[in-house]
């Protein structure tokens, strides 16, 4: 089946051309939660099952599994009021055709809409299968802008961080200079009630990662290698990539240039610690190597996806820049 979204990615977020002009308000809803409007026969049956196993299916690197998304459902009938101002929503519809459609602030602002409608349940969960990459990447995408959003109003300053890799990025005043005294080494650690969520930002040489089949242990190395140097653990530990599974590599974007994206686990070997990580490579062109964006959690007893997607939404803001005067 064609990817009916496929055109509408590319394009970033489009306002359906039929759509009236509607006097929009503030929209609602927790973090990476996304409202459902579908009849219950069809979410108790074959379109519910592959939208569940596509949005909530496990976050990449949580060891505990924790859905991608959080889903609410409601009948279309239902789908007004406050329930309409939902920051995400998913509607299914019946149509004599198969169509994916996209709404940009519809009802509420910040808001995002997909639309799925098709003749009936199978031709519906096709398409929902077909472009999940996409309606995934759309919904990721949306989320990352409202919490950078958010993350602007109390942001750090990064002065700091500007003169020495030539970025710009949002992060948190909650976060704090950990390493103070180290020139090429940055480390960011915000205190939460269960634990730790940290950042590190370095620079290492172009060799040191190439896109062939080694590229995974490649950035392992890389990122043991300085983890295992900077971060400092209680003696008889060393902080390292977790080495029994292997961590997801993707291609990626950062800051308008091409990047490598990991997500694993960490570890402090010979002790009972360890969390989700993401990492990215970003080849940075004017420098001819590679900046390396990295943030982890250490949270043991807590849900870990909203830390892990704080840390994502930080190190996607990312922007090379010119360095500030003195």
């Amino acid at each position: 089946m064609k990817k009916f979204i496929f055109t509408l990615c590319t394009a970033l977020l489009l306002l359906s051309c039929d759509d009236q002009p509607v006097t929009v308000q503030d929209s609602m809803g927790q973090l990476n939660k996304i409202m459902v409007v579908i009849e219950n026969e069809d979410w108790d049956g074959q379109v519910g099952d592959t939208i569940r196993n596509v949005l909530a299916q496990s976050v990449v690197g949580i060891v505990r599994d924790e859905p991608l998304f959080t889903l609410n459902h409601v009948k279309p009938r239902s789908f007004k009021g406050a329930i309409q101002k939902s920051r995400n929503f998913l509607q299914i519809k019946k149509s004599d055709s198969v169509k994916v459609s996209v709404k940009e602030n519809p009802y509420a602002n910040p808001q995002l809409g997909i639309i799925v409608s098709g003749p009936n349940p199978d031709a519906v969960a096709q398409a929902v299968y077909d472009n999940q990459n996409d309606i995934i990447k759309l919904f990721t995408k949306s989320e990352v802008s409202y919490k950078k959003g958010l993350m602007d109003k109390v942001a750090l300053n990064v002065d700091r961080i500007k003169k020495r890799f030539g970025i710009d990025l949002t992060v948190p005043r909650a976060y704090r200079y950990a390493a103070v005294n180290d020139p090429d080494f940055v480390w960011l650690r915000r205190n939460i009630p269960e634990g730790t969520m940290d950042l590190m930002i370095y620079e290492v040489d172009r060799s040191l990662i190439t896109r062939d089949s080694n590229t995974v242990s490649q950035i392992i190395k890389v990122r043991d290698s300085i983890g295992g140097l900077k971060i400092p653990v209680d003696e008889g530990g060393v902080f390292q990539t977790e080495p029994i599974f292997t961590p997801s590599l993707f291609e990626s974007e950062v800051a308008g240039a091409f990047a490598f994206e990991t997500r694993g686990t960490w570890e402090v070997k010979n002790m009972f610690m360890a969390g989700p990580f993401i990492n990215y490579a970003v080849y940075n062109k004017e420098r001819d190597n590679w900046l390396i964006l990295e943030g982890y959690v250490s949270a043991p007893n807590a849900d870990k996806r909203n830390y892990l997607f704080e840390i994502e939404a930080i190190l996607r803001s990312a922007s090379f820049v010119a360095a500030p005067s003195e």
